[in-house]
Formats: structure tokens, sequence, C-alpha cells
């Protein structure tokens, strides 16, 4: 029942996840964006990280989507359905996604190529839980942490300076 349930939710992140980039209303592609936060929150409880899975529906499913839709809003956007979705472009962004699926392929199969994959989580598996995420974010990855937050913080402060401009410059 757990691979069934893996599987279901592993094909809705891919199909939503395809819907995002491929979608020309940013509005519809915000909600499939949704749908896929949520699916990922469930693989997160199928791994029994349930604390992972609470902080992904509160911070991403809330925060980032709702900054996402206020970036949309605040934009406003009408002209993006009109234009061609994708630029000359996706040959090469297509080719670079399936070397990355190839590179996953590679490392999951166990291939001399990537002997670091192999006997990852035999040791000790991997835990959600509350203690292990505050050693996690507040002992070594303390500066990566605060540096997300400043990287936030300035593409807030891009969104309003563009919406300025854009509401000035019409």
């Amino acid at each position: 029942m757990t691979q069934l349930l893996f599987f279901y939710f592993a094909s809705v992140i891919i199909v939503t996840a395809i819907y995002v980039v491929a979608s020309r209303n940013p509005v519809y592609s915000a909600l499939s964006l949704l749908v896929m936060f949520f699916h990922v929150a469930g693989v997160y409880v199928l791994l029994n990280a349930e604390f992972i899975a609470a902080v992904q529906v509160i911070v991403y499913a809330g925060a980032i989507l709702i900054f996402y839709l206020f970036i949309v809003m605040l934009l406003d956007l009408p002209d993006e359905e009109a234009r061609p979705r994708f630029g000359s472009h996706w040959p090469f962004a297509a080719a670079v996604g399936l070397s990355f699926a190839a590179l996953v392929w590679l490392a999951h199969s166990g291939s001399e190529l990537a002997p670091a994959a192999r006997g990852v989580s035999a040791e000790r598996p991997m835990q959600g839980g509350l203690s292990e995420v505050g050693m996690a974010l507040f002992g070594p990855f303390t500066l990566p942490f605060e540096m997300a937050s400043i990287v936030l913080l300035a593409a807030i402060l891009g969104a309003v300076v563009l919406a300025r401009r854009r509401a000035s410059g019409s």
C-alpha cells in the first residue's frame, strides 16, 4: 500500500510540475504548484518525517505560494497568456532535464560512476524529528539558512521596485 501511495504522489508531482512550467496562465501555474506542494508533503509523511511535511505545508504551500501569487497580482501580467510559452531555448532545457534524470538513474542504480550513492542510508535511517531539523538548521547550515532569507527579502524588494516602475511608466 505504501508503494502504491508513493507512485500516486510521485506521478501527481511530476504532472503538476510539468503543468507549472507549461501553463500559460500564471495563476493556474501557481495553483498547480500548490497541488504539487501538498503531494510532496504526502511523500514526507510516507517517509515518517511528519514535521518536515508540516513545514512543507506551512512554509511552502502557505507562505511561499502566497508570495508568488502576490507578485503575480502585483506585476499584473495580462499579456503573459498572449506570448509564446517557450522560446528558442527549450531544446537546451530539455537536454539538461534529461541529463539530470540520467544522472539520478545512474546514482540510483549504483554504477561505478556514483560510488558514494551506495549504502548511504544503511547506517541510520533519515529522521524528520524536530531535534534533527533544529540541529541541521542552526548547526552547520545556519549561514545558508540566513542567506536564503536575505534572498527572499531581495526578491520582495525587487518585485515592489518592478511594480512601481511599471505603474509610473504607464
